[in-house]
């Protein structure tokens, strides 16, 4: 390894192999030219030969700045063309550090660009996903390139709402037509990372159920008239939610709705409360009393024992 004045036309930037322009989803980028101005570009840039030309492995805005000062060489410290990979790829990453280590994203999408450099697979298993904070097995690998195969912008998302793996692997395991469809809806609503899941889940669900397309999702005039409103986003994703939900369980969503109405009929005060699982999996009705003077219990109890509430009652344990 050597330390040579190289001319700046013939390195390699963003067209480097090694360049990560395209690859991690960067924070914003702090300007180095007031100290490039005061000091000059005190380190050597890294590049890796390959032929006549160079492509760079350190040193994207040491270039920018001198070529925007008219400079034709620079320092550089020349990686051999026979370099180890794996060696150039751990030295990116203790520069890339906090960019990768940003989001699960971030780090999937630079796993995913040591196997487009053909890395061997142990050494990323054991080197990269480990020390990544992912699981080190084959798998992992497998799944990396599923995720990276989603469009740009709904990786971008899962960046920026910090997604985790098994979110991600969820996400990239649904159709092409029905993620593009939810890289429409991210602009417009308020979407995290578990409503973006739960909708896609549901989304999937009830398009199997029916034999439908997500052409017929995106002709849908219920559904459209939300998209196109002028609701608030949270509004508008929590309508959308509710309509995608009782498609997709309609007995459930029935029988939810139909118990709401009987206990809203009772007119309870507001120290009784009436809860049942709503996935209606657990045949159980829960009733609370919250007093804060004990003159109030019999009161309490009294409504509860009521003809009129122990009818409800029955009505919803026959309904759960």
């Amino acid at each position: 390894m050597t330390t040579d004045n190289i001319d700046i036309k013939n390195i390699l930037t963003d067209k480097s192999r090694y360049s990560l322009k395209d690859i991690l989803f960067s924070s914003e980028e702090h300007s180095y030219n007031d100290s490039f101005e005061k000091l000059g570009i005190v380190n050597p840039i890294i590049v890796w030969r390959e032929g006549e030309s160079f492509h760079l492995v350190d040193g994207g805005k040491r270039i920018k700045f001198g070529k925007q000062k008219g400079m034709i060489v620079t320092d550089a410290v020349v990686l051999p063309e026979n370099t180890l990979v794996t060696d150039i790829i751990t030295l990116i990453l203790c520069d890339k550090r906090e960019d990768v280590g940003s989001s699960v994203m971030n780090r999937v999408q630079f796993i995913c660009f040591a196997v487009s450099l053909n890395a061997p697979e142990e050494w990323m298993v054991e080197s990269l996903c480990a020390p990544l904070g992912l699981k080190p097995h084959p798998n992992t690998l497998r799944a990396c390139e599923e995720i990276i195969a989603m469009p740009k912008e709904l990786r971008l998302f899962c960046h920026d709402k910090k997604f985790s793996l098994k979110q991600l692997i969820n996400l990239a395991s649904y159709p092409d037509a029905l993620l593009g469809f939810l890289v429409e809806w991210s602009s417009t609503l308020h979407l995290t990372a578990s409503t973006m899941d739960e909708i896609a889940s549901n989304l999937r669900g009830w398009l199997r159920s029916k034999n439908k397309s997500v052409d017929d999702l995106m002709n849908d005039a219920e559904i459209r008239e939300i998209l196109d409103s002028s609701m608030d986003p949270r509004d508008k994703t929590g309508r959308l939610r509710d309509i995608i939900h009782i498609r997709q369980f309609p007995v459930l969503s029935g029988v939810n709705s139909k118990i709401e109405k009987s206990v809203s009929n009772l007119k309870l005060p507001k120290e009784i409360g009436i809860k049942w699982d709503r996935t209606l999996e657990n045949k159980k009705l829960g009733i609370f009393i919250n007093i804060n003077d004990s003159r109030m219990l019999e009161e309490m109890v009294d409504i509860i024992g009521s003809e009129k509430v122990r009818a409800v009652l029955k009505e919803i344990l026959d309904e759960l």
